[in-house]
């Protein structure tokens, strides 16, 4: 019987030698799992990043709400450093057709077409 050739993960050389090992040598194996240590940091950090920019977001709004202000302007929100291009939520408005609400966390938001913007709160679900 014919023996299955297996190929280093990192090079893809062929490996010679017991039948489990996974690379050519030990220089291969090194950089492998730095590459792969590498990517999950980067990804990591890519998380991190985006996690910032939603509690900075969320922040934004729970400032607006807290003072009653329910009603803003999408100038004003990008004025304040909120950043659109990252939400946790989005569902159709079941009041106005061919428009969403957006969610941030625990509040919620609707930008209007004349760049007004209305804040909302979640309901909370009692436990």
């Amino acid at each position: 019987m014919e023996e299955e050739k297996r190929c280093c993960l990192n090079c893809n050389s062929i490996i010679n030698g017991r039948p489990d090992k996974k690379f050519c040598s030990d220089a291969c194996r090194t950089m492998f799992h730095n590459r792969i240590r590498h990517i999950r940091h980067t990804q990591s950090e890519e998380l991190s990043r985006i996690d910032r920019i939603l509690k900075k977001n969320h922040a934004i709004i729970e400032r607006l709400y807290s003072r009653g202000e329910r009603e803003t302007t999408f100038t004003e929100l990008f004025g304040m450093g909120f950043n659109f291009d990252y939400i946790t939520s989005l569902r159709e408005n079941p009041d106005i057709s061919s428009s969403y609400i957006v969610g941030c966390y625990d509040y919620t938001y609707v930008i209007g077409r004349d760049g007004r913007v209305f804040l909302g709160k979640k309901n909370s679900i009692p436990l």
